[in-house]
């Protein structure tokens, strides 16, 4: 589906314009707690990566056993190249797929209640980048928050005119 790859190329380039930014700052402002859905710029970026590659092991028909950020204490910079790296494999892994595969429901259990889930790849695929835009968003206003006044343009109909 042409649709979900574009948006995948998408979420790349916007993960990696948020993540370039906030590579310049230090790692103690990127600590700091601020009020958010996560405590601080770092867990947000350790939670992109994390939803990412639980879904993206979902959709090759593994079962994740726990979130990357629930037991990670590498450095920021290796969180910001998985994050790019796992966006990446998205793109592969979704381009390389027939179209059948989408509209084939795939049956997953989640980490954090009992259970198993039945959706479609089209629908899993949307969910994560939707998820994606939103805490991208959250990032934003923490980065605000804690004196970042210049930010990358993120909208989606920037970066389809970028491809123009």
């Amino acid at each position: 589906m042409q649709q979900l790859l574009d948006y995948a190329h998408y979420n790349l380039w916007a993960n990696k314009g948020l993540a370039d930014l906030f590579r310049q700052q230090s790692d103690a402002l990127l600590e700091t707690p601020v009020v958010s859905s996560f405590p601080s710029v770092r867990d947000t970026f350790l939670h992109l990566w994390s939803v990412e590659d639980i879904w993206y092991q979902r959709l090759n028909g593994r079962a994740p056993g726990q979130f990357i950020a629930s037991t990670f204490q590498g450095s920021n910079a290796t969180i910001f190249d998985s994050l790019s790296d796992i966006s990446q494999r998205l793109i592969d892994f979704i381009g390389a797929q027939e179209e059948a595969y989408f509209s084939r429901p795939l049956r997953f259990t989640l980490l954090t209640a009992p259970g198993v889930q039945e959706q479609l790849p089209k629908d899993m695929i949307h969910h994560l980048f939707n998820h994606q835009t939103m805490h991208r968003g959250q990032l934003i206003t923490m980065g605000r928050q804690l004196g970042i006044t210049a930010f990358p343009r993120t909208d989606y109909i920037i970066w389809l005119r970028g491809r123009q």
